[in-house]
């Protein structure tokens, strides 16, 4: 660690301090904040915190402070009121007019589950809720953790033993005094059905439809071209018709794919115009095939049975791992961090098993 970086942390858990002269228990809970930027997926694993703490604080208003990623993924959640945007660097201004708003909210409660930075940190004291509580998150990039920080009324360790991201985010709750919880995943979809979704689902009424998801935000966790066409011809079966998912730039690979080799049990996949579209085609699936990526969450929020693809690390395939009945993680038997050794007869052996259907 450079001696400017020393300086820097040095100051930083000076400055990040605060005295609480009341106790938690004689506060009026009336306003909360949640601190969650991040992507899709972090957006989608709040969503049990968020329907937690309505539960325990049914007339408080719950606003979220979330990114350009994933501040959209809150629209059809009933328990949030505001969702306030961390805008990107150029666009700082419109960020602190956003950090203003939510200071003038006087938050009795704020909640900060995110990893560990100054500038975040910095943000939370000028909106200065009564009390803020938090995970201690990682020591690596400054030496220390949230507990060593005084801004923070109370935080919660990282267990021993690797949680879903899910029971992670949870026992916050347990510093509220709250010790029984449900921690079932949920995805609110659109009250009105998309009819163009539906019209192209009615076409394959009579399969078990499987769902496919081949990409992820990086390519080691991407299924390549042949993983794709072999694992679709280990699924070829006269019960099951395969429906990719992919972005619109995809959709003429996908439909080239399909024709030159021959892959009639794989639909063209719909052109879905939102994540909300795409969780509309998804909830009508019996299975979902995908590496790690906001879908497993989707799927488990829909409790879609899905069959999650993941690295050799517990982090990945525990932390992240497909919460819907009937799921499984799995990985390839090396230790390498991509999915280029997965085990495709693995995956179909248990995709028949799910789908109860014999080879």
């Amino acid at each position: 660690m450079t001696l400017k970086q020393k300086i820097k942390n040095y100051l930083f858990k000076k400055i990040a301090q605060k005295k609480y002269d009341e106790n938690i228990i004689n506060i009026k809970i009336n306003r909360i904040l949640l601190i969650r930027d991040g992507g899709i997926g972090d957006a989608i694993l709040s969503y049990p915190l968020i329907r937690e703490l309505h539960k325990f604080y049914p007339d408080a208003k719950i606003d979220i402070y979330a990114s350009l990623n994933n501040h959209f993924m809150y629209k059809y959640i009933p328990e949030v009121n505001n969702v306030y945007l961390k805008y990107k660097k150029r666009n700082w201004l419109k960020s602190w007019i956003e950090i203003l708003k939510m200071k003038n909210n006087h938050y009795d409660l704020a909640i900060d589950d995110t990893v560990i930075r100054f500038h975040r940190t910095l943000y939370t004291m000028i909106i200065n809720p009564k009390i803020i509580l938090a995970s201690s998150a990682s020591s690596k990039r400054y030496g220390f953790d949230r507990s060593a920080l005084s801004i923070y009324y109370k935080t919660y360790n990282v267990e021993n033993e690797i949680p879903h991201i899910v029971d992670d985010r949870l026992r916050v709750l347990k510093l509220l005094n709250f010790t029984k919880y449900n921690n079932k995943m949920y995805f609110p979809l659109p009250k009105e059905k998309n009819i163009e979704i539906q019209n192209y689902i009615k076409k394959y009424k009579d399969y078990k439809l499987v769902g496919l998801n081949t990409d992820a935000s990086h390519k080691d966790r991407t299924l390549n071209t042949k993983q794709i066409i072999d694992l679709c011809n280990l699924l070829k079966n006269e019960k099951i018709k395969i429906i990719p998912f992919c972005v619109p730039s995809k959709f003429e690979y996908f439909e080239k794919l399909i024709d030159e080799n021959a892959l009639t049990n794989v639909a063209i996949p719909f052109k879905t115009k939102s994540i909300y579209d795409a969780a509309e085609v998804l909830n009508e699936l019996d299975l979902l095939i995908t590496p790690d990526t906001s879908f497993v969450h989707i799927a488990s929020g829909l409790n879609i049975p899905t069959i999650g693809l993941f690295w050799n690390d517990p982090i990945k395939y525990i932390l992240c791992a497909p919460k819907a009945q009937n799921s499984i993680a799995l990985t390839p038997k090396g230790t390498e961090s991509n999915l280029q050794n997965i085990n495709l007869n693995e995956i179909q052996e248990n995709a028949f098993k799910i789908l109860n259907i014999k080879k």
